[in-house]
């Protein structure tokens, strides 16, 4: 397989070494690949980090969240957020809680465009406006017997003219910026290892609510997660795109990468190992730590205008940072004015 170009950026005295994948099964590939080749060192850490596993597999430990797996290779084929009973508990939560915060930031901040109706041909034409009012016009030719003839037949096999009594039938957004620019969001996935695991989910719910919550304003949207680990002055990490500026989101594919402990207690610890070896590094037995405002500090060094969801295991805190993006995207806008 291509092996991913490794970079090496510089910013605010900390140097981040990191590689990125174009979709989750580009980097599930390639951490794959590069776990059959660690070095001695790093193959002793990621199979004390498999005993572990299976330790707390055979203790019917619920770190890697509900239902508990049961063995290892559970753990290794895991590529389905499995948490969907506790996220229909969940997300009706959120919803409610972000409910008052984005009522207010869509009338003050983002409007969301209203639609209006026009009869000169902008924009798109609505059959359901036009049906408001459809009717039928059986009209007969009589200028020939056999125009005549013709006419009755299609009324009698329904092809009939239809007209409707609205004219404003064209839709048009109505007070809409032409273009919003592009928002590129980051979540930084990890540091969870004191989270319960209903916790986790508060990270991934909360940037699908933003993600719904600009889209429906014309605002393309691209998600990345981004994971790594910080260890003996080295910063080595990962940026995965899970959702595309033209792609729908893949709400599964963002929860598994950002907020389910079984993927990133296992494989996420996987990726840690193989990212420090690929860089040349002997990762600790700890796997390092993600110190405070890495991720702003990360995403500030390799793309000035995106923005950060940092670990937000609480829902209070993962509401704050949705509102706070929301308004500090508006006041880039203003900016730019």
């Amino acid at each position: 397989m291509e092996l991913p170009k490794k970079h090496i950026l510089s910013h605010n005295e900390l140097t981040y070494k990191y590689i990125q994948f174009d979709n989750v099964f580009a980097f599930n590939e390639f951490i794959d690949h590069k776990a059959k080749k660690l070095s001695n060192h790093n193959e002793s850490i990621w199979n004390a980090v498999k005993n572990r596993a299976s330790e707390r597999i055979e203790m019917k430990k619920d770190w890697y969240g509900s239902p508990i797996p049961n063995t290892i290779k559970e753990l290794e084929s895991h590529n389905s957020f499995l948490g969907m009973e506790l996220l229909k508990e969940i997300q009706p939560q959120i919803k409610d809680k972000l409910s008052e915060y984005l009522q207010y930031l869509a009338q003050l901040e983002l409007p969301k465009p209203k639609i209006a109706y026009n009869d000169r041909g902008l924009g798109v034409f609505s059959f359901d406006r036009a049906s408001m009012g459809m009717f039928k016009i059986h009209t007969i030719n009589t200028a020939t017997p056999m125009q005549e003839n013709i006419s009755k037949l299609n009324i009698e096999l329904g092809k009939k003219q239809l007209h409707t009594s609205v004219k404003s039938v064209y839709a048009y957004f109505k007070d809409k910026q032409n273009s919003y620019p592009s928002l590129q969001l980051y979540i930084m996935a990890g540091a969870n290892a004191k989270v319960k695991g209903n916790n986790i989910l508060f990270v991934g719910l909360a940037c699908a609510e933003l993600v719904a919550f600009m889209e429906q304003r014309g605002i393309s949207v691209e998600v990345n997660v981004v994971i790594g680990s910080h260890f003996r002055g080295q910063t080595v990490l990962a940026k995965i795109r899970v959702k595309r500026f033209q792609d729908k989101l893949d709400t599964n594919q963002l929860l598994l990468m950002s907020s389910d402990p079984r993927y990133f207690r296992y494989r996420g610890f996987k990726t840690l190992i193989v990212l420090a070896d690929y860089f040349g590094y002997k990762i600790p037995q700890n796997l390092g730590s993600l110190p405070k405002n890495l991720g702003n500090n990360f995403v500030e060094a390799v793309n000035k205008n995106g923005f950060v969801f940092e670990q937000s295991y609480a829902m209070d805190k993962a509401v704050r940072e949705v509102s706070t993006i929301i308004t500090n995207y508006k006041h880039r806008l203003d900016g730019k004015k």
